[in-house]
């Protein structure tokens, strides 16, 4: 089996995924990378060229083959050609397709084709996995065959709970480390739009509701769900509201606590998280700028940035709140892409070593 991966949709994550393990082939073991692109659209050419240039190859239905001829592509496999060379498939496309795609493609050819990875809109279709809290679910490739990558939102999310909810060690598969979280409420000030969107902008905040009695959105009905892989049952609780901006989602944390804590103890936690960026920075557009000129894609792959003036313990010492911004869709890519490597060489060691390559888009301060 050649180590090829297979890219679905061409979206805000699908489309840098396919660059990044293109341009970063040789580093991260990969012989091929396919992308799939369904639709040919004169708009999308120069995407579809670019990922060209990088070494990628497209996939597209045998029908649409010779409209891409018609625009100067040519076309090198079909959807099953391309499917049937790859070890690995990552399905980027939109919201539910993922989960449809699954049932009608992916499950036959579970056989054939080592490991699916899905992302953060794709509840069920798989493990929770995000790379620094349950790296674990990679080991076993063959029980665990289908994940899901969380969302943006949800690793920002769980990289908080993850510093400040338990011991220096985190936590760990079965329930193994101590965890001190009371309760912990977010806020999600959501974006309205990639940059790379036409559609979807709002003139004026809007404010999300409550669906779940318990978790409130699915931010936080996400992160429990990532934390039940290790055995942690989480009482956590977010809201969300979209605000008319497409630099960066906000998070609001408040976490409680069952020990005391100072400013210091909390920072010294974030710091030394080689996940999370520190920023003295309060607007979201200078980080964003910061990730432009010097991330890749123009992307932090940090899960979080923490906004280090915002951060306050609270009289007693047991009520922490601050907030973060969320380097969409850069965590995600993080951690599609550290599947991605593990599942090729199947050596944790060699893994790590490999993704030493994307280290300079890591940051220890933005």
């Amino acid at each position: 089996m050649h180590n090829s991966v297979l890219v679905v949709g061409t979206g805000t994550i699908g489309e840098p995924l396919t660059g990044l393990l293109a341009t970063l082939s040789k580093e991260l073991g990969l012989d091929e990378v396919i992308f799939y692109k369904h639709t040919p659209r004169k708009t999308d050419y120069p995407l579809v060229e670019g990922l060209l240039r990088k070494g990628a190859h497209i996939a597209s239905n045998k029908e649409t083959h010779k409209k891409w001829k018609e625009m100067g592509v040519d076309v090198t496999y079909t959807f099953e050609e391309a499917l049937d060379r790859s070890k690995i498939v990552a399905d980027c496309s939109f919201e539910r397709k993922g989960i449809e795609n699954k049932e009608k493609f992916y499950k036959q050819r579970q056989g054939k084709i080592q490991n699916f990875l899905a992302q953060g809109s794709e509840t069920g279709f798989g493990i929770p996995y995000a790379t620094g809290i349950n790296d674990f679910v990679l080991e076993d490739y063959e029980k665990n065959k289908f994940i899901q990558v969380v969302s943006c939102n949800t690793h920002n999310i769980s990289s908080v709970l993850k510093n400040l909810a338990f011991g220096p060690d985190g936590p760990q598969n079965g329930n193994g480390n101590k965890c001190s979280l009371v309760a912990g409420k977010f806020m999600a000030i959501r974006r309205a739009a990639d940059v790379s969107q036409a559609s979807s902008f709002i003139g004026s905040p809007e404010v999300g509701t409550h669906k779940d009695l318990r978790f409130g959105t699915h931010h936080a009905q996400d992160a429990n769900r990532l934390f039940k892989t290790m055995g942690y049952d989480l009482a956590v609780f977010s809201s969300a509201i979209k605000i008319p901006t497409q630099y960066m989602h906000t998070l609001f944390f408040d976490l409680k606590l069952k020990e005391e804590t100072t400013k210091e103890e909390v920072m010294k936690k974030f710091v030394d998280d080689p996940y999370v960026a520190i920023t003295h920075k309060r607007q979201s557009a200078l980080v964003f700028s910061f990730g432009r000129e010097h991330g890749f894609y123009g992307r932090i792959l940090d899960q979080s940035v923490v906004v280090e003036p915002t951060v306050s313990v609270l009289e007693g010492g047991k009520d922490v709140v601050g907030y973060c911004f969320t380097p969409q869709d850069g965590n995600s890519l993080f951690t599609s892409t550290t599947a991605i490597t593990q599942w090729m060489s199947n050596d944790w060691e060699d893994t790590q070593k490999r993704l030493k390559c994307l280290d300079r888009y890591r940051f220890d301060e933005v």
